[in-house]
């Protein structure tokens, strides 16, 4: 009991840059692949079995708003083991995620109505308010899973939207009202994420693509991605925080979003450019999960 007590809210994000960075790097090795998600559920059932048992003293955690908008990652990591499992049932799959968007969506009414509908201020938004609205995202990166196509589009089309109307607000927060307390400076890493979802989400659940979206989208996962770089590169050093997980996830659905999108683009230095992004991922993954390891059983900082 103490364990899962102790055991962080936002390691929930490292789980699923687990589960991600397996998706990725399935093209250069399946076992690899098997490892990543073996690793990610074994950290899942903890964090599982601290939501089933702890559910009420989460609530004291969860009116921080940094914790409360990373929660979501877990629904995220769901939809993303439902693809795990899928290859050994299909029924389980299925179950797994729609459980994952359900999930989803129930944390993106609640989140709405205790932060942005009650008592909202510029300085509890953070970065990681992305996770909430544009994370739902995931159901479109991971909707052939269930066959969903559909709901993978509407998924999307409710990212994208939230996306533009939280990127003015967010970028407000970071770059004119600063002030964000050390503990959550990580989170700015997540700026890497929101474009680089969509645009994956997009190569997945649109049979039909239009070319603006794409190179849009495209675009804007460059740019984010050197700007969440910058912001890694200032934020790594010093002690361990368990919100460096937001390192993982961000840089992985990035090498995917290239990788996704470079046989439409036809550019031919994005597959070398896809292979690099999936290095740095893959090494800065590691590290995290190996950071968490020292700091959950050895109590190394």
């Amino acid at each position: 009991m103490d364990f899962l007590k102790r055991y962080p809210i936002p390691i929930a994000g490292l789980i699923l840059g687990l589960f991600a960075l397996g998706n990725l790097i399935q093209s250069y090795s399946a076992d690899a692949r098997i490892a990543l998600g073996v690793t990610a559920l074994v950290l899942y059932v903890p964090y599982l079995l601290k939501v089933a048992v702890l559910n009420v003293k989460l609530r004291e955690p969860l009116d921080n708003p940094v914790a409360a908008s990373v929660f979501p990652t877990f629904t995220m990591a769901t939809m993303l083991l439902a693809g795990y499992v899928k290859p050994y049932s299909a029924g389980c799959a299925s179950i797994i995620w729609y459980a994952g968007l359900a999930g989803h969506v129930l944390l993106i009414i609640w989140f709405t109505m205790k932060f942005l509908l009650r008592n909202f201020a510029i300085k509890k938004v953070f970065p990681s308010w992305f996770i909430v609205y544009v994370g739902i995202a995931v159901a479109s990166v991971s909707a052939p899973v269930t066959g969903q196509l559909a709901i993978g589009r509407y998924a999307f089309w409710f990212a994208f939207v939230t996306y533009i109307c939280l990127l003015v607000i967010v970028c407000k927060r970071v770059f004119l009202v600063g002030e964000i307390p050390a503990p959550a400076m990580p989170t700015t890493v997540i700026f890497a994420a929101p474009a680089s979802l969509l645009l994956a989400g997009y190569m997945v659940s649109f049979p039909e693509k239009e070319a603006w979206i794409v190179y849009l989208l495209f675009a804007m996962s460059m740019f984010f991605w050197v700007v969440g770089m910058m912001y890694f590169a200032k934020t790594f050093r010093g002690a361990f925080m368990p919100s460096h997980s937001a390192f993982t996830f961000p840089l992985v659905i990035s090498g995917i979003a290239t990788k996704m999108s470079a046989q439409f683009t036809g550019f031919s230095w994005q597959g070398a450019f896809a292979d690099i992004q999936t290095l740095i991922a893959a090494v800065i993954v590691l590290w995290v999960l190996a950071r968490y390891v020292m700091f959950l059983f050895n109590g190394a900082k």
